[in-house]
């Protein structure tokens, strides 16, 4: 509950730490997608996870959509994100 409180304004500036990008559920299912607000794109290598998709805002919570969902999506669902996120690692 304490981590959901803090992911919500986890990025700032266009920034998010890669602490908070783990911590960060993956999407991957939706009653209506419609309702979901992009808010950046990701693309980041890390030790032993790639990431990239991305940031989505529903229902007041921040989530991680994978890129192969958001392709399967594309038909149906226009996903202009906005920004690229860039990820810190401090």
């Amino acid at each position: 509950m304490e981590w959901e409180k803090i992911l919500v304004d986890s990025v700032k500036d266009g920034v998010i730490k890669e602490l908070y990008l783990r911590k960060l559920p993956v999407l991957k299912q939706v009653e209506n997608w419609k309702k979901v607000e992009p808010i950046g794109w990701i693309d980041h290598q890390m030790k032993h996870t790639y990431y990239k998709g991305g940031l989505v805002k529903l229902n007041g919570k921040l989530y991680f959509v994978q890129d192969k969902t958001i392709k399967a999506l594309q038909e149906f669902m226009n996903w202009n994100f906005p920004l690229k996120i860039r990820v810190t690692t401090d």
